[in-house]
């Protein structure tokens, strides 16, 4: 793609995040059932994939053509400013990107390091550990789930890289049993709803978006969402929410500003917030409308994916559609698909025929 086209896919995006992120926000807000608020989160961070799919490998749409009134000496200087511009912005997102991805790295590596000297639990606690588990629960993906102990500062936590791992605090494993119940449920759900995945698929999207402001908020709301369906589990079945809102808040306590290792733990904010909703009402049952909320995201994100702004001032009348992308294109052509990667012929929007009219 050349400077213009990346100058409205650049745009483009960042309008079409924020909508998107508005509309999950607004959905997520109205579906009372944590499990709904979770698919709302998932189906929005699959749509954003999506969005940023179609603006690097598929043509966009042209739905109108503003330039056509400018005069040769306007339109050329629009094709310069936006060139420009498209150099500063490119410069500046691949430059965040860049810093995110390294930070992302070095996080990896601290935390690969940190689970790494988190003993095995012995022998005598993982039995006891395994009797106190929901027995559906200790296999994830045909792996037995291994339990590991973890400094106390770190609270309990999961883990699945290659190998599923629920961390617990010494004082948990040899505490309360109704207390190591419900900590134990609630990490297991986390794997089985496939949140690690969904936290992974969740810091791509931030990486890449960075520049978008709502994008960060939606984060912090989808990692609430998934803890919520936890929480729940933890305390169904009849279990007491009141043990467990004890559990919560013990943690809450015992965490110090700055204390979460390596930003696997929650904050004693969301801690709060956690045991605040628990206190409030138990399970919330999903309704009719609050179950389309998925469905209405995944709709408004298809429709905006055919809303991109017509900012590229050489985007040729006679077509409806931009050109494929070069390496899209190319990645069609080796398997004799044919596709149009050029513009067609427009001989007034001709950078060079512009420049000598001057």
């Amino acid at each position: 793609m050349n400077a213009l086209q990346w100058f409205e896919v650049i745009v483009s995006l960042a309008v079409q995040v924020t909508a998107i992120t508005i509309a999950a926000v607004a959905l997520e807000r109205r579906a009372p059932a944590a499990m709904v608020k979770t698919r709302v989160w998932v189906c929005y961070y699959a749509a954003l994939v999506g969005l940023l799919a179609a603006g690097l490998l598929l043509p966009r749409a042209q739905w109108i053509h503003p330039w056509q009134t400018l005069s040769d000496g306007d339109l050329l200087r629009m094709i310069n400013l936006q060139q420009a511009a498209a150099l500063v912005l490119l410069t500046i997102w691949l430059a965040g990107l860049g810093c995110l991805a390294a930070q992302w790295m070095i996080d990896f590596w601290r935390l690969r390091r940190f689970l790494q000297h988190c003993p095995l639990a012995a022998s005598a606690e993982q039995d006891r550990l395994r009797a106190a588990a929901p027995q559906a629960l200790l296999r994830f993906a045909g792996r037995s789930v291994q339990f590991r102990v973890a400094p106390e500062a770190a609270g309990p936590f999961c883990y699945q890289f290659h190998q599923p791992a629920v961390y617990l605090p010494q004082s948990l494993i040899d505490g309360d049993a109704a207390e190591l119940r419900h900590v134990l449920r609630h990490e297991l759900t986390h794997l089985h709803t496939h949140h690690p995945l969904q936290v992974f698929v969740q810091r791509f999207v931030q990486t890449v978006f960075w520049f978008v402001p709502p994008i960060w908020t939606a984060g912090r709301r989808a990692a609430l969402a998934r803890e919520f369906v936890c929480d729940e589990a933890a305390v169904d079945q009849g279990a007491s929410a009141a043990s467990y809102l004890k559990t919560l808040l013990r943690y809450a306590e015992l965490q110090r500003p700055g204390s979460a290792v390596l930003a696997i733990s929650p904050s004693s904010s969301e801690l709060r917030i956690r045991a605040q909703r628990l206190a409030q009402s138990g399970p919330a049952r999903a309704g009719r409308v609050a179950r389309l909320a998925p469905a209405c995201l995944l709709l408004a994100a298809l429709l905006l994916s055919q809303a991109w702004l017509p900012t590229n001032p050489l985007a040729s009348p006679k077509s409806g559609y931009s050109p494929w992308p070069s390496w899209s294109a190319a990645a069609l052509h080796v398997f004799d698909v044919s596709v149009r990667d050029f513009d067609q012929f427009e001989g007034r929007l001709q950078v060079y025929e512009l420049s000598q009219q001057r």
